[in-house]
């Protein structure tokens, strides 16, 4: 008898040992993951990969079902106390990327704006140098842009309305039909925009604009054969944008006024002005055809350059040099050209320009 209620308390003390742990708490459930619902914002915490990993790899997924389908707006924005953080997204459906971002909304925040049929989809959102932040992720009806019109008359203004975002559906196509060979020039203008430009034949892009006309206005003078031509425009940091496209045949260019000339392989350096009409012009002559290579660099400062004759562009670029330095590489024929300077920001540049053969 001793030995059985000795065996009975020590079951009271041990509880679980004799079937008493039936009473034990469950350990708590994990959280359910994060979802996205329409018209409701969702935080999220990012954490960076493992090192040399990108950026992308550690994004969160969101899974966000629309009922109904529509136009739809996204928004990416990232906080940290003290950090100026930057927020990337990209929307998929079935394991398809549909459209990404990085800035098209305030600031550094992602916007994906875009027509959407009703299914689920799989809204991933990253920051974009891999620092840890909290994420707000928030997707809502949104009101479409008004369609854009399909065709450019010559010497008609046309009004655009480009939709922020990155991809082809940010960057609206006029058609422009060319009758008569010649010269002509297409214009861009916007806003407190940045205008971008680019005239299209058969999918293959024959030149493009960021700066060329006044201020930050895009222009591209060419000659043209008859034939359909494509007038391409968008926002140069991929906001939202009402846009002024005009195309129409050029005036006679007049030269533009140089202020010296390069010689071969040595560095010219000039004083460019600010303002908006800062720009320097420095005239090159080449005796034999070359593949000429000409460099532009600021000290503190953004340089752009492009290169001319008779007062059509014929290249310009912002920032393939090192850093911000501008660089243009191509085949050129013997004759008269001018190479023109300034700064991005319209700010007084020191800037120092070496054309040569490559």
């Amino acid at each position: 008898m001793t030995t059985k209620l000795s065996s009975l308390a020590l079951c009271a003390l041990l509880l679980g040992a004799c079937g008493g742990g039936d009473d034990a708490p469950a350990p708590p459930a994990p959280p359910p993951a994060p979802t996205l619902t329409l018209g409701s914002a969702t935080t999220i915490r990012y954490v960076a990969p493992a090192a040399g990993a990108n950026a992308e790899s550690a994004a969160i997924s969101l899974p966000l079902t629309l009922a109904a389908p529509g136009y739809y707006q996204c928004d990416a924005h990232a906080d940290e106390a003290g950090a100026n953080l930057d927020a990337q997204m990209a929307i998929f459906s079935a394991g398809a990327e549909l459209a990404r971002d990085s800035d098209s909304g305030e600031g550094f925040d992602a916007r994906i704006a875009r027509q959407l049929p009703a299914g689920t989809y799989d809204v991933r959102v990253w920051e974009w140098q891999r620092r840890p932040s909290s994420i707000r992720v928030t997707c809502v009806p949104a009101t479409p842009p008004p369609p854009t019109p399909t065709a450019l008359t010559l010497g008609a203004p046309m009004v655009v309305t480009v939709p922020p975002g990155q991809g082809p559906g940010s960057q609206p196509e006029l058609a422009l039909n060319i009758t008569a060979p010649g010269s002509y020039q297409c214009d861009a203008s916007a806003m407190g925009r940045d205008a971008q430009l680019a005239i299209v034949q058969n999918g293959a892009v024959l030149q493009q604009d960021s700066d060329s006309g006044e201020g930050v206005n895009a222009r591209l003078i060419r000659e043209l054969t008859p034939g359909l031509y494509q007038v391409r425009v968008w926002e140069w940091m991929h906001r939202d944008a009402t846009l002024t496209v005009t195309c129409a045949p050029a005036a006679a260019a007049a030269a533009p006024t140089a202020t010296g000339a390069l010689s071969p392989g040595a560095p010219t350096t000039v004083q460019v002005p600010a303002g908006e009409q800062g720009q320097v012009f420095l005239t090159m002559t080449l005796p034999n055809p070359h593949r000429v290579q000409c460099y532009a660099h600021a000290d503190g400062a953004d340089a752009q350059m492009s290169i001319l004759q008779n007062g059509v562009v014929l290249q310009e670029d912002s920032d393939s040099g090192e850093g911000t330095d501008a660089q243009i590489t191509r085949e050129l024929a013997s004759g008269d050209y001018q190479v023109r300077v300034w700064e991005w920001l319209h700010r007084p540049a020191t800037i120092t320009v070496t054309c040569g053969p490559v």
